[in-house]
């Protein structure tokens, strides 16, 4: 940042630091200067902590025209980019050799009409969302009867792309060089700012901002698929530590989620292997006798699948889950064999939504009245097959993949 020359009777600031804004759940804003940190620490004089906490106010009677102060003027740096540019100047006339980093008392943050627009914290909808932990039904029902809406199901590369810049920006900001010391190694006092910081800008819970970050950073989450040997072993330590899920997964060199989301879909009596016509018939009979349906009618939500998988007896939730959605239910109401013309058809029809997102697709309209598609699931299942035909789908944005796969397609029908 430049430096600030006026007339000589005026304060000339040297040196100013760059600093993050952010804000606490209390709507308080908190200037960190990270570079200082060290100093400040180190200081035997100090006497303010790093953190410094602002209260803004309109009409602050304790301010007259002496006080020292400094305006901050922030934007945001780009239109994903949450941080902001502070650039600060000297706007009281006051003796150079009084003016010092201890003698500064408030703090002006002047913001244009529309910065609030660009911030994510000036956003209710996303302060309520992404910047509360909300983990129970009751909690999830109460912002949704206030009209809050939140992002599910999997993310995007823009979100990821959103969520990795956080995240390196935060690290930055501390001078810390690898993230998992702060998610595996600092107590939760030591990083209680920093899933609320890395959530800006993403309209999801803060708990799925912290199941994303585990997955993404924990090693033991991608050992691969579970071997004979492990599940035997699962299972005993399943009996002897219950729900203990963190202590299974040490013993196991897995992660905490990892045993949890297999031991899930795992049951003692389970058969495997082709079902059988009996398997199948009870499995409709259960399904519509939870869903009070009758046979023939396509049954694709509201499923309680560890019920079903009770009732049925001799396969898991994820077996009868399966079976249901990606046969089963499309073979009881008369379905149609799926084409290569439907698969056109499905990039065309994406396409038609306009949307900037693959999570913004409503699959179970999309799927409504389709013959061949055998579930809104299998749908999403087959495109997600689909889109793999493009080599870089995982790098390039919703909109550009869509048109990518329109210029394939129309490249195949002309040259078949």
């Amino acid at each position: 940042m430049s430096t600030v020359e006026e007339e000589s009777d005026t304060v000339t600031v040297e040196t100013v630091n760059s600093v993050t804004l952010t804000q606490d759940t209390e709507g308080n804003l908190i200037l960190h200067c990270p570079q200082n940190d060290a100093d400040e620490v180190d200081s035997e004089d100090s006497t303010e902590p790093p953190h410094k906490r602002l209260c803004l106010s309109e009409d602050d009677q304790s301010l007259d025209d002496s006080t020292p102060c400094i305006s901050v003027v922030a934007v945001p740096i780009s239109e994903n980019d949450q941080s902001f540019e502070v650039t600060m100047t000297a706007t009281t006339e006051v003796a150079e050799e009084e003016m010092n980093e201890g003698t500064v008392t408030q703090i002006q943050i002047l913001q244009n009409e529309h910065l609030d627009e660009i911030s994510p914290m000036g956003n209710e909808e996303v302060s309520a969302v992404s910047q509360a932990w909300f983990t129970t039904k009751e909690d999830k029902d109460s912002l949704t009867n206030k009209g809050h809406k939140w992002k599910q199901g999997m993310w995007s590369k823009e979100e990821i792309d959103i969520l990795m810049s956080n995240i390196e920006r935060y690290l930055k900001a501390r001078g810390i060089k690898d993230a998992t010391e702060i998610i595996f190694e600092m107590s939760k006092d030591e990083r209680k700012d920093f899933y609320r910081t890395i959530a800006w800008g993403l309209n999801r819970p803060l708990f799925a901002v912290y199941r994303r970050v585990l997955r993404m950073y924990d090693d033991r989450n991608h050992v691969g698929k579970y071997t004979p040997e492990e599940i035997e072993k699962l299972k005993e330590l399943r009996i002897k530590h219950g729900n203990d899920w963190a202590t299974i997964g040490a013993a196991l060199g897995r992660s905490a989620s990892s045993v949890k989301d297999r031991c899930r879909l795992m049951k003692d009596t389970c058969n495997t292997g082709k079902w059988t016509e009996k398997e199948e018939k009870r499995l409709a009979e259960v399904v519509h006798e939870l869903t009070s349906t009758e046979p023939g009618d396509i049954v694709t939500q509201g499923v309680s699948w560890a019920a079903v998988a009770e009732r049925v007896g001799t396969r898991s939730e994820k077996q009868c889950r399966s079976k249901w959605l990606n046969y089963l239910n499309w073979k009881q109401s008369g379905g149609t064999e799926w084409t290569k013309e439907d698969e056109i058809n499905l990039i065309l029809r994406i396409a038609e939504l306009e949307v900037s997102d693959e999570n913004d697709i409503n699959w179970d309209l999309l799927a409504e009245g389709w013959s061949s598609v055998r579930s809104p699931q299998w749908l999403r299942s087959k495109w997600w097959t689909i889109k793999r035909q493009i080599a870089n789908h995982k790098d390039v944005s919703f909109p550009v993949l869509i048109k990518g796969l329109k210029q394939l397609h129309e490249n195949q029908k002309n040259n078949p």
